[in-house]
This record gives C-alpha cells, sequence and structure tokens, in this order.
C-alpha cells in the first residue's frame, strides 16, 4: 500500500459500514481494529492476520481480541477477500451472573437517594432497573418515549422496542415535566449524557452510600430487571424479547443461580 493509502482505504471500510447500517460504536470500534492492524503490518495477508490475533490475545482479554479479529474479518469482506478470514478467539461461557446488586441494596439505594432529593439519581437507577435498558439505550430516552410508554430504538440491526412500566410512568411525569429540553436525562449542558457519565454518577452513589463498588455499574440494573422478572414470570423467551436478546440462551443464564449461591446452597446441604 502506498502512503496514504490505508487511510484511504479505512474510510472506504467505514463508509461500507455505514452502508451496511452498523451502529456508529460499531463502525468506530472497527475501523479502529484496522488501523491498528495496517499500523503495525503493511500487507491483508493471513500471516500478518494471525500475527495481529497472537498479538491481540498476548494483550487483551479475550472479549476484546475476539471482537478486533471480527472487525478484521469484516475487512477482509469489505476487500473481497473471505479466504483470509480468522477463526473467533474461544472465549469461556460465564454460567452464572455475577457482581449484582441485590434487592435489598436497590431498595435502600433508591430510598437514600429519594431521600436526599436528588430526583435525577433517583429516575435514572429507577428506570434502569425497570425497564431493563442498556446504559447506551437509557440516554437516548425521550420525553415523548414517557407519553407514548416505550421506546424505540435501532439496536444492533434491528429496533428494539423498550417498555416503561405505567407506573414508573405515572410516578415520574411530575419530575421530566420540570426538566427542559426532550431528553429524560440530559447532562448537565442539556446535552445527551455520555455513558462514561452514568457510569460515574452511579459508582459516585455506591461510594456516598457505602454500597459494595462491584455492583454499582450500569448493567448490574438490567441484570437485576432479568432476575427479578423470572422470579415472576418463567416466560424465557418473552424476557429475551424484552432484552434485546438475539438468542434464549443468552437469557437463561438468568435462571441459574449465582456462585455465592451455588456455594450457600451446597454448604446447606453438606451440612448433614
Amino acid at each position: 500500500m502506498g502512503m496514504n493509502e490505508p487511510d484511504e482505504r479505512l474510510e472506504k471500510f467505514r463508509e461500507w459500514m455505514e452502508e451496511k447500517e452498523l451502529s456508529e460504536s460499531t463502525i468506530e470500534s472497527y475501523t479502529y481494529a484496522a488501523r491498528l492492524f495496517f499500523e503495525n503490518y503493511r500487507e491483508l495477508t493471513k500471516g500478518n492476520l494471525i500475527s495481529y490475533k497472537r498479538m491481540l490475545m498476548e494483550k487483551h482479554s479475550p472479549k476484546t481480541a475476539n471482537i478486533r479479529c471480527i472487525a478484521m474479518n469484516q475487512y477482509c469482506e469489505f476487500e473481497g477477500r473471505r479466504d483470509l478470514v480468522l477463526k473467533n478467539v474461544k472465549i469461556h461461557k460465564a454460567t452464572t451472573v455475577e457482581n449484582v446488586i441485590s434487592v435489598e441494596e436497590y431498595r435502600s439505594l433508591v430510598s437514600r437517594l429519594q431521600e436526599d432529593g436528588d430526583e435525577k439519581g433517583y429516575f435514572l437507577v429507577k428506570f434502569l432497573a425497570k425497564t431493563g435498558a442498556r446504559v447506551s439505550e437509557i440516554i437516548r430516552f425521550r420525553k415523548q418515549d414517557l407519553e407514548k410508554g416505550y421506546c424505540e430504538m435501532w439496536t444492533k440491526g434491528k429496533v428494539r422496542r423498550i417498555y416503561i412500566p405505567d407506573s414508573l410512568k405515572e410516578e415520574s411525569e411530575e419530575y421530566f415535566a420540570g426538566v427542559k429540553g426532550e431528553l429524560l436525562f440530559p447532562n448537565r449542558q442539556g446535552k445527551m449524557m455520555s455513558t462514561r457519565g452514568v457510569a460515574e454518577r452511579i459508582k459516585s452513589m455506591g461510594i456516598r452510600y457505602g454500597i459494595n463498588g462491584k455492583v454499582m455499574h450500569p448493567h448490574s440494573f438490567r441484570h437485576l430487571y432479568a432476575i427479578e422478572f423470572l422470579k415472576r414470570n418463567r416466560n424465557v423467551a418473552l424476557l429475551a424479547d424484552l432484552m434485546g436478546h438475539e438468542s434464549v440462551d443468552t437469557t437463561a443464564i438468568y435462571l441459574r443461580l449465582s456462585e455465592e449461591e451455588q456455594r450457600k446452597q451446597l454448604n446447606e446441604a453438606a451440612s448433614w
């Protein structure tokens, strides 16, 4: 490749992904992975791709290495070189869900937020826990979604509908009527919050109220949503649809006990 050719091809790659309607975050991630490849290798060959994969596995987690291998496979498809496609990195699939906020911790958290008059924090936590939305989705909720009782957005190549429970809608309407702009959870400038901003806010809540930092992350409330749903309704297929999972197998993990609960029940059973 010439001196400027990698940049030109990467720009074409980006346009190709946009035409395939991949999400902006995916496009950024895949473009970065391809740029990293060409910073280390001059040519797109099977040998260089395998070397790149080894480098990724040495320096990064299996999950990150796999994402970047998938990115390079997309680049190979873009270049019409499917013969160069890499095998995915094998990732151990978790059989339990860990680091999930408990119902008791959740109730204590929302109670303390309410007592302290932190309405934004209170409803942010409640919306995460009661809708099962991802943090990347919750920051895009708008007032019109509250009025409809659901939010529709393009996620992972398809339209996903996220329902807002009637009780939550009724409880929050007065608060959101006083929020400026169309977003439910804008930042201080009135613009869309960043996912990092939400994560930092939740982390600070944990420090403020003495809640284990391991469970104070946005996805923890999505896990709680799934666990509590299945306690009341064992319809895994429905939950998979509500959570936007592509496979029921992904959702089935919530049927299993956590490692801590497994150990507790094992010890109780072995007490004889």
